[in-house]
């Protein structure tokens, strides 16, 4: 009898310490679980308030250019609102015209002018399926110095469907004619842009803009200056 006891008592020891050492274990697993996840958390709204850090500082150092290069606050706050109401109706990101936007206002002047540029820069990306920085950098090149001076335009043929020959002699005013002709308003090419607007990467690249609106927005109301002046104080 008392040798049972002995060994029932011995089997409760022995169970209880199993248990509370699974218990133990569990609790590491709990915290270590929540851990992980405060972790993830911590880096998801790291990666979040980056991208609004990132996007509010883009557009404040463009629109710091866009005011040198027009000569004005006001000029270059409406220039780019023309780039912003462009890229909400083209299948290239807002990011991508921005990148471009140094380019264009060279030759533009001013932003009625931008407008017509983006345009006519849009339905030649559209066409010739080239990048739309690389299409900007060289409808500059064009526009500055003439066709002549586009190389890439050359090697995808865009010379060729403005109809200049090689070796043709070609001015800078007849070469923005050419464009303004073909892919400008009422042209050849106008409606280049809103017919790629309507394939997958164009409704992909409409996706994208929503979402740098959303985060220019939000950078606009306040978070990005608050951002700022936290590391300005510190």
């Amino acid at each position: 009898m008392a040798q049972n006891l002995k060994i029932n008592i011995l089997a409760k020891d022995k169970t209880k310490a199993a248990l509370n050492g699974v218990r133990g274990r569990l609790a590491g697993l709990k915290n270590a679980v929540f851990s992980l996840k405060g972790a993830f958390v911590g880096l998801g709204a790291g990666l979040v308030i980056k991208s609004f850090v990132s996007t509010g500082r883009s557009v404040e150092d463009l629109q710091v250019r866009l005011k040198q290069l027009f000569g004005s606050a006001e000029e270059g706050s409406k220039a780019f609102d023309v780039m912003a109401k462009f890229a909400a109706r083209v299948p290239f990101s807002l990011e991508q015209i921005q990148a471009a936007s140094g380019n264009l206002a060279v030759v533009a002047g001013d932003a009625d002018r931008l407008s017509k540029i983006l345009e006519i820069t849009g339905n030649v990306a559209a066409v010739t399926g080239i990048d739309f920085n690389v299409a900007a950098e060289q409808i500059q090149r064009s526009f500055a110095g003439g066709i002549a001076a586009a190389d890439v335009f050359r090697e995808r043929g865009v010379r060729a469907l403005l109809g200049f020959k090689a070796g043709m002699q070609v001015t800078t005013e007849e070469t923005i004619a050419r464009f303004e002709e073909l892919f400008g308003e009422g042209g050849r090419f106008s409606k280049a842009t809103e017919v790629l607007a309507t394939t997958f990467t164009g409704t992909l690249s409409m996706l994208s803009d929503k979402l740098f609106k959303f985060r220019l927005d939000t950078a606009q109301a306040g978070f990005f200056d608050f951002i700022k002046t936290g590391l300005q104080d510190g």
